[in-house]
């Protein structure tokens, strides 16, 4: 499953212009990726392909803020529904 983007930079985006964020297909992307979960070597990976690509898009300042975002708050062993793995149960911490 996925929300898109989610977080407050996303929400803000969406409800001031009402419009998706123009990086929306890439939060879907990264979101497949923190569903399936992995090594802490895979999701660095995950968080920096988002950035790069959010970047790339015209947005290098943004890019950075999700990045930020997305290390701190999608730790797996945080209890929320965005986390790192959470295809699985909770908790589950990286997997190799």
């Amino acid at each position: 499953v996925t929300d898109g983007c989610s977080g407050g930079l996303s929400y803000v985006w969406k409800l001031w212009l009402q419009a998706p964020t123009p990086w929306e297909d890439l939060c879907i992307e990264h979101d497949r990726c923190y569903w399936r979960g992995g090594t802490a070597q895979e999701r660095l990976v995950a968080d920096r392909i988002l950035r790069d690509a959010v970047a790339a898009r015209g947005y290098p300042v943004l890019s950075y803020i999700l990045y930020a975002a997305v290390r701190l708050m999608g730790h797996p062993f945080l209890p929320f529904s965005w986390r790192w793995g959470y295809g699985w149960s909770y908790p589950r911490g990286y997997r190799g």
